[in-house]
């Protein structure tokens, strides 16, 4: 996350900025949200336990060649042995899952509709879409090698497309649906069903059109139009939630501030596939995305499961927690309206904004998460 608020002052190009969001920050954090989460809601926990650790350090190998590929020329078997050892990150995340959660689905299928969360047709819903973000992740990656490999084992796919699956398809869809849950779990509040099943079945059906077809043709706008209208209803969701609940914590600040930030990304992208490519709008949706929605919100949500202001640390406050959203949240902001103002200095100051925010969030969550494993 540091390393990615450093990289806009560093001025790097925005389609490298990206993908080094994306696999460094983006993507860890949602392997590791769905490595706690998605055992626990069938009841168990991971079958391996040191085999996330090996994903973990295998991808972030593979990762680097990849983003060093796209910052300069690099021979093409070094490209390939970077998205070799990426992919091979992803196979671990998925045996790993597999291993822990099929035995329960053959023994008792009914296991993932049991919860307290009401109302169930939501969570249904919720829970039945978390496989389609795993599909996506295992036809990106399988994208992401073939391209990387000359291998035309799928039709070609572009780098940013590939990209898109993963964004679109399996970090932001499975924010939305793990986030239909844990908005009910974590506050009380129950969503209007229409907004739940607009951004549930807007977030399955819209990577499909965009990634699929990115740039090319009627669908990807067709698309983007969809993941606005899936974006807006979760927006909604999240604001309806943050009105009615009685729970007032800093952790729904930033699923809040996520949200609005999404919405104002995919309000560019929107206006980006319909108009046609603008340098400024690509420049403003990358830190919306990347910065607002996926990372606001994954920080959110982990101050929601690891409250900081528990900890016997120095720093440990929710109002250190709530700096860190507002520090970041402000100078995400910055960044998107920079390219409009034509003003580097205000993206730069956005820019130390965000290490700032994410390296004091890095502190307060690695002390926290230390006093947990030493309690």
């Amino acid at each position: 996350m540091v390393g990615l608020q450093t990289t806009y002052l560093l001025d790097w190009p925005i389609r490298s900025i990206g993908l080094f969001g994306l696999l460094g920050a983006v993507l860890p954090m949602t392997f590791g949200m769905a490595y706690l989460l998605l055992p626990a809601y069938v009841g168990t926990t991971l079958a391996t336990p040191r085999l996330p650790g090996v994903h973990l350090v295998i991808s972030y190998a593979g990762a680097a060649v990849l983003v060093a590929g796209q910052l300069t020329t690099l021979p093409r078997p070094l490209v390939t042995a970077g998205a070799s050892l990426w992919s091979l990150g992803v196979a671990c995340f998925l045996a790993v899952l597999g291993a822990t959660i099929v035995p329960v689905l053959r023994a008792d299928p009914s296991v993932v509709i049991r919860s307290r969360d009401r109302p169930q047709r939501s969570t249904r819903a919720a829970t039945a879409t978390v496989p389609f973000a795993i599909l996506y992740l295992a036809i990106g990656t399988i994208a992401l090698l073939a391209r990387a490999s000359s291998i035309p084992v799928i039709p070609a796919t572009s780098i940013p497309g590939v990209v898109h699956f993963y964004a679109v398809g399996f970090a932001a869809l499975l924010i939305i649906s793990l986030g239909t849950r844990l908005l009910v779990g974590f506050f009380h509040v129950v969503p209007p069903r229409p907004l739940t099943w607009g951004a549930l079945g807007g977030g399955v059906v819209a990577p499909a059109l965009i990634a699929g077809s990115f740039w090319r043709g009627p669908l990807f706008q067709v698309g983007a139009v969809v993941l606005s209208f899936s974006v807006i209803c979760y927006l909604g969701m999240v604001a309806i939630v943050a009105v009615r609940t009685d729970r007032r914590r800093v952790g729904l600040l930033g699923v809040l501030a996520g949200a609005f930030a999404g919405a104002g990304g995919v309000f560019v992208a929107a206006t980006v596939a319909i108009s046609g490519e603008d340098a400024w709008l690509l420049e403003a949706h990358v830190p919306l995305v990347l910065d607002g929605f996926l990372l606001l919100t994954i920080i959110g949500y982990a101050y929601e499961f690891f409250p900081i202001g528990t900890g016997q640390f120095t720093g440990a406050s929710d109002r250190i927690g709530l700096a860190t959203l507002v520090t970041l949240g402000f100078g995400v902001v910055l960044r998107a309206v920079e390219p409009l103002l034509g003003a580097p200095v205000v993206g730069d100051v956005g820019a130390t904004l965000g290490i700032v925010g994410t390296s004091i969030y890095a502190y307060v969550l690695t002390r926290r998460l230390v006093g947990i494993h030493a309690g």
